[in-house]
């Protein structure tokens, strides 16, 4: 049987692929028992160097499968075969926002409209606890219907689309470059604000045809996200609608805390053509300079009952968060001149002898028209440091990133919690529960020893146990729902702490 003629599970028939990716492809196909089109994703395991691939597999296809929204694909059944993961969802026929882009800049209210589908979902995902965490132009198609569905809810961690800055390999950061918040790009705990930031990017990119920042490699596209103003898309959309235009300025926000409160403000927004409802706009005194009346910080708080002043009112340019990360590059360049001041005293103190012979490299061998003694002291271009590069080339990010070991404990408490109130709810027996607990004392034995590899292993047992217990029913459908992105958050961030 040729491989366009493979049939899954005794009724799904892989007919054509429509898409690949780097251990991925998406197969157009037939499901015989009910006669109708499907869309077939598969994953070969064999390729998936994480051990617990498969399982984390299973649990996003379950946490897919139990979200029911107009504007998320409908996902009618998931499995393993072998080698082969598949999960069996709606045929779309598309095209994908990708493939809009690629032909140029996309009407903006057809750009309105878009974002208001894919905000309402999110905003049903993240009602759930779920994240995507890759949000992106490749994820977003269109449906039968004309309306849009977003596709692969943490699936494509698994895999790499080709043309994209995906990283996705054991032990990095999960998602694509172009469209990855901050705090992501950095390896930190991530929500939904982070999808929200990733919203803001395709938006951008639908309304001016590239997404707002794009480096020559991953690594300079994420430094962009965390260091560069955030570009004003009328720059390059002058038509744009000034409330849209500082809707998504507003998403891109550096801060999470700066961004919309949530996915149901966004779609409102978009909805009624207007600024984000619901909110309002504090300033803040920047940290420390509160009487000289420094710089200010936008924080957005919730209000019931106050109208909201327009998004609009939110600065565009300069934005107070660029002065913050003035201050932090002023900062990074005096240390450099410090340590740069106290190597030439070291030098001078230490360096300089009686016979300062051929050490100095850049000074010449002593001759008569240039004396020992005149070559004992530095050249004048010497006293002070040579041109420092900018930040934005060589130095890490100003964004302060929180310890990968506080990040797994972090994440080991919340899931701890959410098992013992589970436990206490009655939802899950005692034993099932003390058995995920004594996993997680394991591995915070592991994290307070520093034994990374240790670590690993215990969170792969837990990942075990935990799936375990799923299939065998001792976990129920809405407990796992509760517990699944939970568990990938464990896993996430042990992957950052021992990479």
């Amino acid at each position: 049987m040729s491989s366009a003629q493979r049939r899954l599970a005794g009724r799904y028939v892989l007919e054509e692929p429509i898409g690949q990716g780097g251990m991925g492809e998406v197969w157009r196909g037939t499901d015989t028992v009910l006669g109708r089109e499907v869309a077939v994703k598969t994953v070969d395991l064999r390729r998936v160097p994480d051990e617990t691939g498969t399982a984390r597999f299973e649990r996003e296809a379950r946490a897919t499968a139990g979200l029911s929204h107009p504007g998320v694909v409908t996902v009618h059944d998931s499995g393993v075969e072998g080698d082969t993961a598949y999960i069996v969802m709606e045929l779309l026929p598309g095209p994908s926002l990708a493939d809009r882009i690629a032909n140029g800049p996309v009407p903006v209210e057809e750009v309105i409209e878009v974002g208001q589908q894919v905000a309402s979902a999110l905003d049903a995902a993240h009602a759930r606890g779920l994240v995507h965490r890759d949000i992106k132009p490749a994820n977003i198609a269109y449906a039968g219907d004309g309306r849009v569905r977003v596709l692969d809810f943490g699936i494509t961690q698994l895999g790499e689309t080709p043309g994209s800055q995906a990283l996705t390999a054991t032990h990095t950061v999960m998602g694509t470059a172009e469209y990855l918040a901050p705090e992501q790009a950095m390896g930190g705990r991530v929500d939904g604000r982070a999808d929200l930031y990733a919203l803001g990017c395709v938006l951008y990119a639908l309304l001016a045809g590239r997404p707002p920042f794009r480096g020559p490699t991953p690594v300079a596209t994420m430094m962009m996200h965390g260091q560069d103003p955030v570009p004003d898309v009328r720059g390059l959309r002058p038509e744009t609608p000034d409330w849209l235009a500082d809707l998504v300025h507003g998403l891109l926000a550096k801060d999470p805390a700066d961004r919309p409160a949530g996915a149901a403000s966004v779609a409102e927004a978009l909805a009624a053509r207007e600024p984000v409802g619901g909110m309002a706009t504090a300033v803040l005194p920047a940290a420390g300079a509160a009487a000289a009346g420094a710089a200010a910080a936008t924080q957005r708080l919730d209000t019931a009952s106050a109208p909201a002043p327009p998004l609009a009112a939110l600065p565009v340019d300069p934005d107070p968060r660029d002065e913050r990360r003035d201050r932090s590059a002023l900062t990074w360049l005096l240390g450099l001149v410090a340590l740069a001041a106290l190597g030439l005293l070291a030098w001078q103190l230490f360096g300089v002898g009686d016979d300062p012979g051929p050490t100095a490299s850049d000074s010449p061998t002593p001759t008569a028209s240039s004396p020992a003694a005149e070559t004992s002291e530095p050249p004048p271009t010497t006293a002070s440091p040579t041109p420092t590069p900018t930040p934005s080339t060589t130095a890490p990010s100003p964004t302060p990133t929180a310890n990968p070991a506080d990040a797994v404990a972090a994440s080991l408490s919340t899931f701890s919690d959410e098992v013992d109130s589970l436990q206490r709810d009655g939802v899950i027996d005692n034993d099932i529960a003390k058995t995920l607990d004594d996993r997680v004392r394991d591995i915070q034995q592991a994290l307070r020893d520093d034994e990374a590899d240790k670590v690993v292993d215990e969170t792969d047992k837990l990942v075990e146990e935990y799936d375990k217990a799923v299939g065998e029913g001792d976990i129920p459908t809405d407990a796992a729902q509760r517990l699944d992105p939970l568990l990938a958050d464990v896993t996430d961030s042990v992957d950052a702490y021992a990479g």
